[in-house]
C-alpha cells in the first residue's frame, strides 16, 4: 500500500492516478493521520439475461390457456 500526503494529492494527483492504475491502495494522510484511502472500484457483475428469460419463459408456459395479459394481472395481484 502506498502514501500520500493530502499536499501530494492536490499536487501530483498523475503520480497517485498512475498508482491507482496499476492496482494499488492509496492511504491518503494529513498530519501522519490516514484521513482516507483510495482504490479503483471493483467492476459489477453483468446480469445474466439469458438464465433470467429461461426463468421467465418456464414461468409462463406452465399456464396453458391464458394470455399474456392474464398472467401479468394475475402476477400483480389485479
Amino acid at each position: 500500500m502506498k502514501t500520500a500526503t493530502v499536499r501530494q494529492l492536490r499536487t501530483s494527483f498523475p503520480q497517485i492516478e498512475r498508482w491507482l492504475a496499476d492496482g494499488e491502495t492509496v492511504s491518503i494522510t494529513k498530519r501522519r493521520k490516514i484521513v482516507a484511502e483510495l482504490s479503483l472500484p471493483k467492476p459489477k457483475a453483468k446480469p445474466d439475461f439469458a438464465k433470467r428469460f429461461a426463468v421467465t419463459a418456464i414461468d409462463y408456459k406452465i399456464r396453458p390457456g391464458k394470455t399474456l395479459r392474464d398472467v401479468l394481472n394475475e402476477d400483480r395481484g389485479s
